[in-house]
């Protein structure tokens, strides 16, 4: 019986588009959600020979965060992510369905209060798991729009149990 080997073929893209973000933090009931840029590139695998199922990682830049008003002063906090998705897709007719794990890195962030501005990270988990999942339509040519959920499972602070960050982009 002969093999066969089909090859796979391989794109290569950049991305930019826009999160709407929020934190859930406890002690808050509903942290104001914020808009934040994401950026970045791509690989598109093909795992069957008609493109049905693909394979996306992808290296983004992602902004993200929330703001908060309490008794009469403004919160607001915004980070700053080198993410890592690896998406599985299926490609139906050019309608596009994606889902899979993220790994984000914590490159900075902002606190602005009334008390001032703080940089400090020191209490920060600088790595977060995520998931992703998202629905959308891509051309023939590549060009496409989609719409993302993320969400960290992981917490963004050592010291709160529940902080987390959503997204959708």
């Amino acid at each position: 019986m002969p093999l066969h080997s089909h090859a796979q073929s391989t794109r290569f893209g950049l991305k930019a588009g826009v999160n709407y973000s929020t934190m859930y933090i406890p002690s808050i009931t509903r942290p104001d959600q914020i808009l934040g840029l994401a950026a970045g590139g791509f690989a598109q695998v093909a795992l069957s020979q008609d493109g049905f199922f693909l394979l996306q990682p992808e290296l983004l830049y992602s902004a993200k965060g929330s703001e908060t008003s309490f008794q009469g002063s403004t919160y607001q906090n915004r980070l700053h992510y080198l993410e890592l998705p690896v998406l599985a897709k299926i490609n139906a007719d050019g309608f596009v369905f994606e889902a899979g794990p993220q790994l984000s890195y914590l490159l900075a962030a902002r606190n602005e209060n009334a008390a001032g501005t703080s940089t400090d990270l020191s209490g920060s988990n600088r790595l977060a798991v995520g998931a992703v999942a998202g629905v959308g339509y891509q051309l023939p040519m590549g060009l496409g729009l989609t719409l993302r959920y993320a969400n960290d499972l992981s917490r963004i602070s050592k010291e709160d149990h529940a902080i987390r960050c959503i997204s959708y982009s």
